[in-house]
């Protein structure tokens, strides 16, 4: 049967069911953006929150990459997880380590909600050798590491002050929905970052 011979309470019907399959997603995200962006005051005062909100949060655009290990990544291994990012240009230097550690005992902090977080690491590494991107790989398992061309629009999403985003050794917070919402500077404590976390995790549904 072709669009042509359906009538129009029927296509309103369909219509209607598909609004309400993709509120029923969303929805769970929303209530948990409500309580870091609408309604603050909400939560207890002991528990604000304790990284940079990007406000409004703001939609990653589309993506094709590559890992580092030849495998195809793009906007659609965001969704349906929470996502801890992390961006570097250049060598991966003890600092680069450091915060790629950090983003590992972030998600094994969350114990048996562990398979709603994931880790992806924005790499512009043209002058970093296959072997050393290789390196790096093997020493953090798991980790998804994709690398991003100079000048990427990607990379530029990420700006939330005047530092390049690949110098700016920040870990962002992306929703299940591709949404950039939150990002932790350097000498964040890990403690809060969980908590953080946790709250997202147990308001929304979503990961």
């Amino acid at each position: 049967m072709t669009t042509d011979t359906i009538d129009p309470p029927q296509r309103r019907r369909s219509r209607a069911s598909l609004l309400i399959v993709l509120a029923m997603f969303a929805a769970p995200v929303l209530i948990a953006w409500s309580l870091f962006y609408i309604f603050p005051e909400w939560m207890p005062s002991s528990t604000s929150n304790h990284g940079d909100l990007v406000e409004p949060a703001r939609p990653l655009p589309a993506f094709n990459l590559d890992t580092v290990s030849g495998e195809a990544v793009d906007q659609t291994f965001l969704r349906g997880k929470w996502n801890y990012v992390y961006l570097h240009q250049g060598e991966c230097d003890s600092a680069c380590v450091e915060q790629l550690y950090k983003v590992r005992q972030l998600r094994l902090a969350h114990g048996k909600d562990i398979d709603r977080i994931q880790r992806l690491m924005l790499w512009q590494a043209d002058a970093v050798c296959p072997e050393a991107r290789a390196e790096l790989e093997s020493h953090f398992p798991g980790q998804v590491i994709a690398l991003v061309p100079a000048n990427s629009e990607l990379v530029t999403e990420f700006s939330t002050d005047t530092a390049d985003p690949l110098l700016a050794d920040r870990i962002y917070l992306v929703d299940p929905l591709g949404n950039l919402m939150m990002s932790y500077q350097p000498g964040a404590e890990p403690r809060g970052i969980i908590k953080d976390m946790h709250r997202l995790l147990k308001y929304s549904g979503l990961g």
